[in-house]
């Protein structure tokens, strides 16, 4: 973020906003806070910010463990700025901008935040911090763990002669900076490994107006090294991808670099630090994985420059940017594989098509004889599945009642057992006889007694519920199977069946119409006795109708 206002005027207009409720609301208690500091400006005003924030965002989507933290993020924008002046009124701007948000970390990216954090052990106190690709050369922070990235300047200039052997001189171009300045001693401190055979030259106090010239002058035996930024004659910091720009315009040597950022059209590139690598180190830290280091370092070449300086041998696993898509080379063997196919799919579609010629009369006949067949066998397995649902329900209904009978009753009951201790839900049953049936049968006759049972199923039946069951057990006694129905309803249940029963009247041969009245007993599944079984059950409805018998009859019993 740019910050150019006057501390005060700041400070006011982020108190005026967080009355507002413009500032951003605290997230969720569950979700991991994080507050993340960039060196650089907005991504539309810094090339290498903007790769760092692909980076991060695109390893935040790949993960797959835990949530998604929420980001907080800020910008000193150091360069348009200047370090001084970006610095300057942030402290009080983080702090009352953030002053209700509880943060479960701190990350910086690069020099100019990590130095204003550790400037400022106070702010967001107890906060672990994170300083990554900080700048400063074997240093480890009092409060906070340090995340050095160190520029591997063997393989950065090493790759210079591996990929252009024509150069014997190589110009690095930096500035005064104290970490620039570190960085050309490293690279000084591998001229001996070259000695006779590359001449080292450092271009670190012109201004920038002074380099496009100097460059100008270079053929293709010398190789331009950019590390650092410059400043013009009115003081303007020209970043590093600026000055690598200028200097495409108007020189012939190639130009090399170790920072992501200048690699682009123009510029050849080499071993760099990649800004989406350092977005990718920081995801990891916000999904709190633990680490020292983590590999940010790739070598990276802009394919039209390397073509133009007819640059080779470049080191396996390196990054092409801005390479054409040959659809030939990308797919050579895709496409040869394809019309092979085609070919033989020909070859294939022509020998078929004589194939179903000769076939096709034959085919005609065969299909006149499959479906008379067919016809015989679909009327055949219809008259089958009629005769077996025929037998079907004459094997489980009773004949005179027209409702299940015991063996029917029987296997239901297992069922709903099982279902019932499936999904723990109650199970009841009543039990049903019709009191002095022999009695019945003896003073009005056997017709008498047919139409009690018959009127007893017609009220069962009329009573229950659709997920109910009704049958005739034996003789004059009856089972109701009741699935979700615990014992105290189904009591509830089995006293209005008795009542209703008692209203019954059923005409004899001599015109007599005999009352009836049922005896019932209650019996309910122990969902939590694995031994209590269907038979189990019966047996405890059983014991409970003969103690209503026992009784007096014309009452409903509970086992």
């Amino acid at each position: 973020m740019s910050v150019s206002f006057p501390r005060f005027a700041l400070t006011k207009l982020v108190c005026l906003l967080a009355l507002c409720g413009l500032v951003r609301a605290e997230p969720d208690a569950n979700q991991r806070q994080i507050l993340v500091l960039y060196s650089m400006g907005a991504d539309s005003a810094s090339l290498w910010q903007r790769q760092v924030h692909k980076g991060l965002y695109d390893e935040l989507g790949s993960q797959q463990r835990g949530s998604t933290p929420a980001i907080f993020e800020e910008r000193f924008d150091a360069l348009r700025v200047g370090e001084s002046a970006s610095r300057e009124s942030m402290a009080p701007y983080l702090r009352t901008k953030y002053a209700n948000i509880k943060f479960d970390a701190i990350v910086t990216e690069n020099y100019v935040a990590a130095d204003f954090l550790d400037a400022h052990p106070g702010l967001f106190a107890g906060v672990p911090r994170y300083y990554v690709n900080h700048g400063k050369h074997d240093w480890t922070p009092a409060n906070a763990t340090g995340l050095e990235v160190k520029s591997d300047f063997a393989r950065a200039i090493g790759v210079i002669p591996q990929t252009a052997p024509q150069v014997k001189r190589i110009v690095v171009v930096g500035d005064g900076s104290a970490r620039v300045q570190g960085w050309i001693r490293n690279v000084r401190a591998l001229e001996p490994q070259y000695a006779g055979r590359i001449a080292f030259e450092y271009w670190d106090d012109y201004l920038f107006e002074d380099l496009p010239q100097r460059a100008a002058g270079l053929d293709g035996s010398t190789a331009l090294f950019i590390m650092g930024a410059t400043r013009d004659r009115a003081g303007k910091l020209m970043p590093p991808p600026e000055l690598a720009r200028r200097l495409t315009q108007v020189s012939q040597a190639p130009i090399f670099t170790h920072i992501g950022s200048v690699v682009q059209p123009g510029v050849i590139g080499g071993y760099v630090v990649s800004g989406e690598h350092i977005g990718r180190a920081i995801a990891r830290i916000l999904q709190g994985q633990p680490g020292k280091s983590f590999d940010v370092q790739t070598y990276m070449f802009d394919y039209p420059t390397a073509q133009r300086f007819h640059i080779r041998n470049a080191p396996e696993g390196s990054v092409w940017l801005n390479r054409p898509h040959n659809v030939w080379d990308l797919y050579r063997w895709q496409i040869i594989a394809g019309l092979s196919l085609i070919g033989l799919e020909g070859v294939l579609i022509t020998a078929l098509v004589l194939a179903l010629r000769d076939r096709r009369r034959t085919l005609a006949t065969l299909n006149e004889e499959r479906n008379s067949l067919e016809d015989r066998v679909l009327q055949r397995t219809l008259e089958l599945l009629m005769a077996n649902k025929k037998l079907e329900q004459l094997a489980t209904t009773d004949p005179l009642t027209g409702i299940a009978n015991r063996r029917k009753m029987t296997e239901q009951i297992a069922r709903e057992i099982e279902r019932a201790r499936r999904f723990n839900h109650p199970l009841s049953m009543l039990m049903i006889d019709i009191d002095h049936f022999k009695r019945i049968n003896d003073t009005y006759g056997h017709d008498a007694g047919d139409k009690a049972i018959v009127a007893v199923s017609t009220l069962l039946t009329e009573s229950m519920r659709g997920i109910d069951m009704a049958a005739r057990f034996g003789g004059e006694e009856f089972v109701l199977l009741m699935p979700e129905t615990e014992a105290g309803v189904a009591v509830h249940v089995a006293e209005r069946l008795r009542e209703a029963a008692a209203g019954v009247r059923v005409g004899a041969e001599d015109g007599a119409a005999v009352a009836l009245t049922v005896s019932i007993g209650v019996a309910s599944l122990n969902l939590h006795e694995a031994a209590d079984t269907s038979s189990a059950m019966l047996i405890r409805a059983d014991k409970a109708l003969y103690r209503a018998k026992k009784e007096g009859r014309n009452r409903v019993v509970r086992f």
